[in-house]
């Protein structure tokens, strides 16, 4: 009988979970408004130029149009998505 939980499933979702985390706190004690110097590499936050679901930089509060983030480094896609997406306030 083999168990639906492996060892390695259950050290792969902590390791995604840390990964969250940790560029959770990077935004989170950064001040809001940042230099280019400053900002995170498309890499660290595993920017992608397309959505995840209805996830998108165009509803990210992070977003500034046309096509800059206040977190990430250079110009993303309002279509693109990162780890660090947080949804706008309605």
């Amino acid at each position: 009988m083999t168990d639906s939980i492996s060892r390695r499933n259950v050290l792969g979702v902590a390791g995604s979970v840390a990964t969250a985390f940790g560029a959770a706190m990077v935004v989170a004690s950064a001040a809001p408004a940042r230099a280019d110097a400053s900002q995170l590499q498309k890499q660290d936050v595993r920017y992608q130029d397309q959505p995840k679901g209805a996830q998108r930089c165009s509803g990210c509060a992070n977003f500034t149009a046309p096509s800059a983030c206040k977190v990430v480094a250079g110009s993303v896609n309002p279509n693109g998505w990162c780890l660090l997406f947080t949804a706008k306030k309605q």
